[in-house]
């Protein structure tokens, strides 16, 4: 092998190099020494032998082999030559050719030390002569071929080169470069007696080079060399073959031109199939390929000037298919082949480059250029500085391409690190279509493998460029999506990041600028135009984020969609999953239109329409879904928030407008819902409509929340109830049941607080201080209706149902029970009469206790228009014991109750009257035909029988009182145990025998009263007919049925009343005074006798003071 390495840059000899000049001279000397010596020896020897003519015409063409003796005689002539070695040889031989020239050839040359250690061998040496020099004594070699002859060249570590003769001899010379060893053979032909030599052939030729920079050795058998003089001009030339350990061997050439006496030279290597590392590592010009792994071919030339100084080296090298592996560690990276012809000057170090090409799957391109070396480490170079223009650009890395794209051209500015390897791009500028990829960064080896950091920027790129570029198996899903929803755009500020980690993930950064943009950012929403915004690709999550955007939903106008993003989180899933963020302003119509897109259809699924609310919205909607199509619904989800603002709506209830300041929207793939504070006509709400958006084919949805219940609710839902009935105001829950076709269902309850009730037919009010319970259950059809309505609430407690008429306004409520306070407990029937008129009421049954009810009053002075009012109560409780069942009335309440009633005085004796108002109750006129009965049914006198009766009952201060008069006529009265005891008492026989007979008989009786709810305080009372008189004032305990009564009883009244004059009523001139007590069962009279002796104006005497009228 003659690898051959020039490194320029070395100088004029260091001091070391002049400390081995002896050494080399002496090597020098020795060779030389021992060759001229044999030489001389063996044609002094053939001179000997070849005496005369006739022994030299004998000898042509014949080979004479040296006897014993003579090859005895030259090996002692050469040890004699050569002290302290021993030559040996097999044969020699001469012969003497057709041109009288002498050649002498000796096989099997050995040289060996005295201890015998070989030095050096040849397998044959032949030296030829000229005769006529050898005639006149002179021995003057003309051509010498050898055969096996061993050497051994080695580069020392500071770059020098020495040559030497077989593995032990001293170098027979050391020279700064392999170029300037000839020069030692140039000395040697210089010499006279080598002056006629003209051919030097050396064949199986062995070479052993040692390069001590690398610590690598190389040994090559079976080389040539050929040496061609003529006159003073020198022609070198040798070829040898390599066994490098590759599937193919490696075979040099040299040659070299030059003139004896001069340094000038040009000289010149060609190589086959060399290994890159091996070059690399011969020639500091070469350096850099050291990081390809593949078999160059090429040839190298270089001039030498007559100083010694190399001038610039011409390199043209053609690289076989290989890998780029700066080291074992690297993965490598193919290409197919490589070219370079370039220029190394070793003054300044800058190689140029003319051609510098490179064909692979990934990428094919041309480049020109220069490249400097910028640093060296122990001589050789470190790293390089370079720039470069590249053209015819195809690149198809990793077969990536269905059609290679191609560039316009690049520059590249670089410094390339040799050891450790690293390559670091200033700036790499792509020039494509008019536009500017800059991109810089480092490539490097660590003991793991690539380490890589590139950056990149761009101006500006459409995306069909973009897309050309971007080869369809580099994330293809996001890929897939820019393609089929990126229509139109601009992409600017384009920034681009790859970072590679041994054992790591590569990192990818991808970011730019877009505006102009028209994106499907969603399959089937609207489409998203004039966008403008930024784009990343961060690892493994691509985010596309618009700053400026619109829509144009079906209805509604456009929503502004600034802010809105779309996401893949990981680009590497398959398939991709994406996040839409849409943020989106605009109307509510808009904004519902766009909710009711094919693949959400929100809306529609709601049973609405998108048109359902007037305002403004902002939507805030998160979008999953997967990058395939076609897409089955439940691959979708979604979560969407809205602000609906300054809401005004007549469909979301029909017939009523409903306004909000805000509402919020809030749905997912499984609900729908809108809450929020407003007004419904002039009722504040606060409540939240829902819906579920699975398997709700009726359309059905939900109002859940809470309504102001006032006089304003009263007013918008038509309930037409007199003036005055609300006061306040009170919070209820609402909940609302709606479907598609179906009728709204509603359910309302509140606890009333803060609502002031008054219902004056009943006389019942709920101030707004108290609290209690309603809840009106119901559908909201035309008309609504409620089906249930109860109310609890301190002194009123009702349920029952309310029908309305297609006008909205009251129909019948019929109350299935109403419980006011404690005197009325009764259904109720509430039937409208139309707008602005007072309902009729009617009483169907149950009781009341007039005893506690102020039914039937107002207030003084009020105006107020009432309503008519039928009673038809199973029991009216006068007082305690007292009731009339069967109770039947018609009744007017304007300015209070006044009306006709009739009844059974606890259901045996029937009565009738009237009502008026009076003082803000109610007065009473009750009348009857059959006194008696009416008596015996109160059970005061239980055998009274006959008679008329006229009673009036006027409101008393006292609740639940009367002030009443009584007026009796013709009663009959048999078996009273009362009277029947005064009777006894005064021994009148005739009137005891007549009670007990046909009864005694009163024409007139009077009576002034207080009735109480438990007790009856008769004033004055007086009972007169012709047989009696009698006077009475006093107390009935009506609960307990005790008496506590006094009076004046007239027997024969008919004449002792001549004196009723100067006495009360009832009273005669002589009467008994009496006191009655007990029951009326078991009366206890006590009579005065002496009573009857006092005239009746005296009689005041023994009276007690009358009972206070004070209940």
């Amino acid at each position: 092998m003659t690898s051959q390495d020039r490194d320029n840059t070395q100088g004029a000899s260091t001091p070391d190099e002049q400390a081995a000049q002896p050494a080399r001279r002496a090597g020098r000397g020795l060779a030389a020494s021992m060759m001229w010596s044999v030489l001389r020896t063996i044609m002094v020897l053939v001179v000997l032998v070849g005496l005369g003519g006739t022994a030299l015409s004998w000898l042509v063409s014949r080979p004479i082999v040296a006897p014993d003796w003579l090859r005895d005689r030259i090996a002692s002539r050469a040890a004699e030559a050569l002290p302290g070695l021993t030559l040996g040889f097999s044969d020699l031989v001469m012969i003497v050719d057709d041109g009288w020239t002498p050649r002498i050839r000796l096989r099997d040359v050995s040289l060996a030390s005295a201890e015998g250690l070989p030095i050096m061998s040849l397998g044959e040496i032949e030296v030829g002569v000229s005769g006529e020099a050898l005639l006149r004594g002179k021995i003057q070699p003309g051509r010498v071929t050898l055969s096996g002859l061993r050497m051994t060249m080695r580069r020392m570590a500071d770059g020098t080169f020495d040559l030497a003769l077989g593995d032990a001899l001293p170098p027979v010379e050391r020279a700064p470069n392999p170029a300037a060893l000839i020069e030692g053979l140039d000395n040697l032909l210089t010499q006279p007696r080598f002056a006629g030599l003209r051919v030097i052939d050396a064949d199986n030729l062995g070479l052993r080079y040692e390069d001590a920079r690398t610590g690598r050795a190389w040994q090559v058998d079976g080389g040539r060399l050929e040496l061609r003089r003529d006159g003073d001009d020198l022609r070198l030339r040798g070829d040898v073959a390599l066994l490098s350990g590759y599937d193919y061997a490696t075979s040099l050439s040299m040659n070299y031109t030059g003139r004896i006496g001069t340094s000038a030279a040009q000289i010149g290597l060609s190589f086959e199939d060399i290994t890159a590392v091996d070059l690399a590592s011969q020639s500091s010009a070469l350096a850099w390929l050291g990081v390809l792994r593949a078999p160059i071919s090429g040839a190298m030339r270089v001039s030498v000037d007559e100083a010694g100084t190399p001038g610039p080296l011409s390199v043209a090298l053609q690289i076989g298919q290989g890998v780029v592996q700066p080291s074992d560690e690297a993965a490598p990276i193919p290409f197919d082949a490589a070219r370079a012809y370039m220029t190394f000057t070793p003054q300044t170090g800058q190689l140029a480059f003319d051609d510098l090409s490179v064909r692979s799957k990934w990428i094919t391109a041309r480049a020109e250029g220069h490249a400097t070396i910028a640093a060296l480490q122990d001589g050789w170079p470190a790293s390089l500085l370079g720039q470069f223009r590249i053209s015819d650009i195809i690149a198809d890395p990793a077969d990536l391409y269905e059609t290679p794209v191609e560039l316009e051209e690049a520059l590249l500015d670089l410094r390339l690190d040799l050891e450790p390897f690293r390559l670091s791009l200033g700036q790499l500028t792509l020039f494509d279509r008019g536009q500017r990829l800059l991109l810089d960064g480092q490539v490097g080896i660590t003991s793991d493998g690539w380490k890589v950091a590139v950056n990149g920027s761009m101006d500006a790129v459409l995306p069909e460029r973009v897309l050309q570029l971007w080869p369809e198996r580099v994330v293809p899903n996001t890929r897939n999506w820019v393609a089929e929803n990126l229509h139109s755009a601009r992409l600017h500020d384009i920034q681009l990041g790859w970072r590679r980690n041994p054992g790591g993930e590569d990192k990818l950064y991808l970011g730019f600028g877009f505006d102009g943009a028209n994106v499907t950012y969603a399959r089937d929403m609207p489409l998203l135009t004039d966008a403008a915004g930024q784009a990343s690709l961060t690892g493994n999550r691509f985010v596309v984020s618009a700053t400026r955007g619109r829509v144009t939903p079906p209805a509604g106008g456009t929503l502004d969609l600034a802010g809105t993003s779309f996401i893949i989180p990981d680009v590497r899933q398959r398939p991709a999953r994406a996040q839409v963020r849409l943020v989106g302003q605009g109307s509510i119509t808009a904004g519902l239109s766009m909710l009711d897109s094919p693949n959400l259809r929100l809306i529609e699924k709601a049973g609405r329409a998108v048109d359902l609310a007037d305002g403004q919205a902002e939507v805030t909607a998160l979008i999953d879904l997967p990058l395939i199509r076609p897409m089955a619904p439940s691959d979708l989800r979604f979560a969407v928030t809205a602000r609906l603002r300054d809401v005004q709506s007549t469909q979301i209830m029909p017939g009523r407008t409903l306004r909000a300041a805000a509402l919020d929207l809030r749905a997912d793939t499984t609900s729908l819902s809108i809450g929020g504070k407003g007004l419904l006509g002039d009722v504040p709400f606060d409540a939240t409509w829902s819906t579920t958006l699975k398997d709700n084919t009726r359309g059905e949805s939900q109002v859940r929340g809470t309504v102001t219940l006032s006089q304003a609710f009263a007013d918008e839902f038509r309930l037409d109830l007199p003036p005055g009935t609300f006061s306040g105001a009170a919070q209820g829950q609402i909940a609302l049941d709606l479907s598609r076709d179906g009728t709204p269902r509603f359910n309302l309850t509140s606890d009333l607080a803060g609502l002031g009730l008054s219902v004056p037919p009943l006389g019942w009010s709920l101030p707004r201080a108290s609290r209690g319970k309603l809840e009106v259950r119901g559908s909201l059809g035309t008309p609504v209706a409620v089906d249930r309505i109860a109310l609890e609430a301190p002194g009123m407690n009702l349920t029952g149902a309310i029908e309305f008429t297609p006008e909205g306004q009251l129909g019948t409520a019929r109350l299935d029970r109403v419980r006011a306070g404690d005197w009325l407990d009764a259904p109720v029937t509430l039937t409208g009469r139309g707008a602005g008129r007072v309902p009729a009421i009617a009483v169907t049954g149950g009781t009341a206790d007039m005893r506690r009810s102020t039914l039937g009053g107002s207030d003084a002075g009020s105006a107020q228009s009432g309503g008519p009012l039928r009673v038809a109560l199973d029991r009216l409780v006068i007082t305690e014991g007292i009731a009339l069942t069967g109770f039947r009335g018609d009744f007017t309440t304007n300015g209070g109750l006044d009306g006709n009633f009739r009844g059974s005085v606890n259901g045996e004796a029937e009565v009738v009257g009237r009502v008026v108002p009076m003082n803000g109750r109610s007065a009473f006129r009750i009348q009857s035909d059959t006194a008696g009965r009416v008596i015996a049914a109160a059970g005061l006198l239980p055998q009274a029988r006959d008679g008329t009766l006229d009673m009036t009952l006027r409101p008393a201060a006292a609740p639940g009182s009367y002030d009443g008069t009584l007026r009796v006529d013709n009663l009959r009265l048999r078996d009273a145990p009362a009277l029947a005891a005064l009777i006894n008492a005064v021994s009148v026989v005739g009137l005891l025998e007549q009670m007990n007979g046909a009864g005694l008989h009163f024409a007139e009786v009077e009576a002034d009263f207080l009735l109480t709810p438990d007790r009856v305080v008769l004033r004055s009372g007086s009972a007169v007919g012709a047989s009696l008189g009698v006077s009475m004032d006093g107390i009935y305990d009506v609960a307990r049925k005790q008496m506590e009564f006094q009076g004046v009883f007239s027997p024969v009244y008919m004449i002792n009343g001549i004196g009723s004059l100067l006495t009360r009523k009832g009273e005669g001139l002589i009467g008994f005074t009496y006191r009655l007590r007990g029951t009326p069962e078991n009366p206890q009279v006590q009579l005065n006798p002496l009573s009857a002796l006092a005239p009746g104006f005296l009689r005041e005497v023994f009276r007690r003071p009358a009972p206070d009228a004070t209940p």
